[in-house]
């Protein structure tokens, strides 16, 4: 079951043959994770997972020690968490906002599935592509005016299940000012 959303999801972005379905379903790992873990990059190269069930954020903490909120996704969706340059602020981990379901590969399931068959290197493309287009979410619902910019947010994420802190961290707006907006829409 697993294997079928994520190829579902994969299948919006290229068609997939049966072989790479079958591979896909075989390379699969199911880890089941508590609200509240956190996932780290480990290695030199990407670490990808897909979310069957939850929900997660990308955070990095500044010099001061303060949480800052770059992503959140959701349900159906894929994580990537690459290496960043240690002088960056990048999301450098991935908080799990609830119990979650994630599917994962290795590194050299990874490898093989791109080397083995045709779509493998244009799901890549694809996949960091949608990436990229997400990360890009963030700046772009930060240069809206605050109250135009939550009602996009809520457009595209399950506010509702998100904490205000984070969704203002993420908006980068104080949380008493989020607070006035949620009242002003109600």
């Amino acid at each position: 079951m697993n294997a079928s959303k994520l190829s579902d999801h994969l299948a919006a972005f290229y068609p997939l043959s049966t072989g790479f379905k079958t591979a896909l379903d075989q390379v699969l790992i199911r880890q089941v994770f508590k609200k509240g873990a956190l996932l780290r990059q480990s290695g030199p190269r990407p670490t990808i997972w897909f979310i069957v069930e939850g929900l997660a954020k990308a955070i990095y903490e500044d010099q001061d020690g303060k949480e800052h909120v770059t992503r959140f996704w959701k349900q159906g969706q894929v994580m990537l968490l690459a290496n960043g340059n240690t002088h960056m602020m990048t999301a450098d981990r991935i908080v799990l906002l609830e119990d979650s379901v994630l599917t994962t590969m290795t590194s050299a399931s990874i490898l093989f599935l791109y080397h083995s068959f045709p779509e493998g290197p244009k799901l890549s493309s694809k996949i960091l592509l949608d990436d990229r287009n997400q990360g890009e979410l963030k700046s772009f619902l930060c240069s809206l005016p605050a109250q135009q910019a939550y009602r996009q947010f809520q457009q595209v994420f399950p506010a509702r299940r998100l904490m205000l802190k984070d969704i203002a961290s993420y908006l980068e707006i104080s949380p008493g000012r989020l607070s006035e907006i949620r009242k002003s829409l109600r």
